[in-house]
């Protein structure tokens, strides 16, 4: 799948602005987790410096709250990770910045951080200034620019019925607040790796004195194939019996 964005690709550049575009791209045949592409101009800005990185899920990059949109006061944003897919390897992380005048959007002082960030706007307490990645600026019309975040934040097609499930499922649970016995609470659903059906992570954090992740997957099924009716029956599933029995009866493994 490679949805491409409305403007023209090949619109040059006026005044000096680039031309923002947004696609989705499918890494690796998976389908279900499609990554953000970045283009200015019809051309991705950093595949001379970064071959083969990519960016991060619709789902963390676009949306209300998209980091790409601007700040009052910038901010910094991973917008491409390494080519394993994990933001902790490596990142391409710009400062997000309007102009004084708000007719601008610029990405300038893009950095490469190692084990800082977990996803475009989640970092972790940190004094690293990162290293340079050396790319120029990039400056856009802020009109164009946030019009093309919301056109892709409306394109839903990145989202396959199996993702919508696991979305759908995990907005009938979360609510909820569920805890599997003892302590494990629910972080997140999405589509099982090589099975079918959901996965669902509880886990409980312990920070101190040292990390500790305590973990327990579960996976539900559901024979129906609309994605609002699966989840429907997924929750059901999960609510009609004990949360003492969800190990035995949908628990996947530890960790």
């Amino acid at each position: 799948m490679n949805v491409a964005s409305m403007n023209d690709p090949q619109q040059a550049a006026r005044g000096g602005l680039a031309v923002l575009s947004l696609q989705f791209e499918v890494v690796h045949d998976r389908p279900n987790w499609p990554v953000v592409r970045v283009l200015a101009d019809g051309r991705d800005p950093f595949a001379a410096v970064a071959p083969g990185w990519r960016g991060f899920d619709p789902a963390e990059m676009l949306g209300s709250r998209s980091p790409l949109l601007p700040a009052d006061q910038g901010r910094r944003v991973a917008v491409y990770c390494c080519s394993c897919g994990i933001p902790e390897c490596g990142v391409i992380a710009p400062v997000i910045i309007p102009s004084p005048d708000g007719r601008r959007v610029s990405w300038v002082d893009f950095r490469d951080y190692t084990g800082i960030f977990v996803g475009p706007n989640r970092r972790t307490d940190c004094d690293d200034e990162g290293r340079p990645w050396g790319l120029l600026d990039l400056h856009f019309d802020r009109e164009q620019y946030v019009a093309e975040i919301e056109r892709a934040s409306a394109d839903e097609s990145w989202e396959t019925d199996r993702r919508r499930t696991a979305r759908l499922l995990h907005e009938r649970l979360e609510p909820l607040k569920l805890v599997l016995p003892p302590d494990l609470v629910l972080a997140w659903t999405e589509p099982a790796w090589n099975e079918d059906g959901v996965a669902l992570m509880f886990q409980r954090l312990i920070r101190a004195p040292r990390l500790e992740v305590h973990q327990q997957m579960l996976r539900l099924t559901s024979m129906l194939d609309d994605p609002d009716q699966a989840a429907q029956d997924m929750a059901q599933q999960l609510l009609s019996t004990s949360p003492n029995d969800w190990t035995d009866l949908f628990g996947c493994h530890s960790a």
